[in-house]
């Protein structure tokens, strides 16, 4: 249900945006499982088309829970990019994730600072 809440919330922003995000692999990951034409691909539509509607949510949600039953490799895939775009969702609202990744001496992360800053 999570996924499915993320793709309907998020789907139709991240794509527009090029889908370079964490949750875009997400996005893209699934309709290319979902493919073209297919039932599957119609169910996430009308989700992201109507975000409001919980039926179609449910609908969405179960869709994933069958294929990610049925296809260990898509559950796989979907388990992995659900940890990278966590942050992300999570930083939704105005929120701050902090993450670094590399090497450096000194690392300084922030949100809003007012006033001067001296290091």
């Amino acid at each position: 249900m999570a996924v499915a809440t993320a793709l309907v919330a998020k789907g139709a922003e991240t794509l527009a945006d090029a889908g370079r995000s964490a949750v875009g692999a997400l996005v893209r990951l699934v309709r290319r499982r979902f493919g073209s034409g297919t039932q599957e691909v119609a169910v996430l539509d009308e989700a992201v088309a109507h975000p409001a509607d919980r039926e179609r949510l449910i609908a969405l949600a179960e869709v994933l829970a069958r294929l990610m039953a049925a296809d260990r490799l898509f559950r796989h895939q979907i388990e992995a990019c659900w940890r990278e775009a966590a942050p992300e969702l999570a930083a939704d609202h105005g929120g701050v994730i902090n993450q670094f990744s590399g090497s450096a001496d000194k690392v300084v992360q922030a949100r809003d600072i007012y006033g001067d800053v001296t290091f």
